[in-house]
């Protein structure tokens, strides 16, 4: 399970496996992954919210993609900490170092 709080305002959490992008077999292989997050905030606590992020890799299940999993929900968890709320979509940038060079929604 991968996941992240703040302990008070909010709760993010990896609501399922990593899956290939797009996941259309016609579509052909794009060599990225998705992964959807739930969150949750205490601005709006009756509300559950999520966000996709996509990103390039071609393995669903190495290892390697779990740390770069990892990687993301430390950024949304800034990301959501910060401005307290998350877009529905971000794609990660290999070459990034902050939230906003890194997710672009």
């Amino acid at each position: 399970m991968i996941s992240r709080s703040d302990g008070e305002t909010f709760h993010l959490l990896l609501a399922d496996r990593p899956l290939p992008y797009p996941i259309e077999r016609t579509a052909g292989s794009a060599n990225q992954i998705s992964v959807c997050f739930w969150y949750a905030h205490a601005r709006q606590p009756k509300n559950t919210f999520s966000t996709v992020v996509v990103f390039p890799e071609s393995r669903t299940l190495h290892p390697a993609v779990f740390r770069r999993i990892e990687t993301v929900a430390d950024l949304l968890a800034e990301e959501l900490a910060r401005s307290g709320s998350l877009a529905d979509f971000y794609e990660l940038f290999e070459e990034s170092e902050s939230v906003a060079a890194s997710l672009s929604s």
